[in-house]
């Protein structure tokens, strides 16, 4: 055992967090759907969110204490940000929909979380192979978040443009407001996608 061997191991306790602040982002997905007809209470993703900032705080003072990291820290800290972006940005909608109670639902609510709950999927999948920066299967997965992020955006124009067709000004707003927080969300899923990508290309 070479003094590589030695020093590195522990340390890949890195990949178990971001396994499990991905394994919180994909529940809050799933959980999603029943926002839309209140299945899902508020405190389920709230509860969610608080895990996740929890596993960001400990891989935060992690990088903070070890001196060896199995990819740079750097990655480690973008891929962090950028997932809990896409957690928080699903508390967002949550939370929106319990303050701002739409009266109708509409298209958009039943074909959006369907997309992100895909989306963070092939994420959560494509993240337990950084491991053994298996290139060619993370390529596909990036390639398929790729593809959910282009049918959220036409999802996006063709929904506000029905939004905008709305007599009442307040749903209107209040639609217009939560359908923004859905594109986001997809959104910050091709940013984790595009470091999924970076990092398997740097280390294979």
């Amino acid at each position: 055992m070479g003094i590589k061997d030695i020093l590195i191991p522990q340390e890949t306790k890195f990949f178990d967090l971001l396994e499990d602040l991905s394994s919180q982002v994909r529940i809050a997905s799933v959980e999603l759907n029943g926002v839309f007809d209140n299945s899902t209470k508020l405190s389920t993703i709230e509860d969610l969110e608080h895990a996740g900032d929890r596993i960001v705080h400990d891989i935060y003072t992690m990088l903070d204490k070890s001196f060896i990291t199995p990819i740079d820290r750097e990655d480690i800290s973008k891929l962090t940000i950028l997932y809990d972006n896409v957690l928080d940005a699903i508390w967002d909608v949550t939370n929106l929909m319990h303050l701002m109670r739409p009266v109708d639902k509409l298209e958009y609510m039943n074909l959006f979380p369907n997309i992100i709950e895909k989306s963070v999927a092939e994420i959560d999948d494509g993240l337990k192979l950084i491991r053994v920066m298996d290139r060619k299967t993370i390529e596909k997965h990036v390639i398929n978040v790729h593809t959910y992020e282009n049918q959220a955006d036409n999802l996006h124009d063709s929904s506000l443009s029905k939004i905008f067709q709305m007599d009442d000004v307040k749903e209107l707003l209040k639609h217009k407001e939560i359908l923004a927080k859905l594109e986001k969300s997809v959104d910050y899923c091709e940013d984790v996608a595009d470091v999924l990508r970076d990092i398997v290309t740097k280390y294979s």
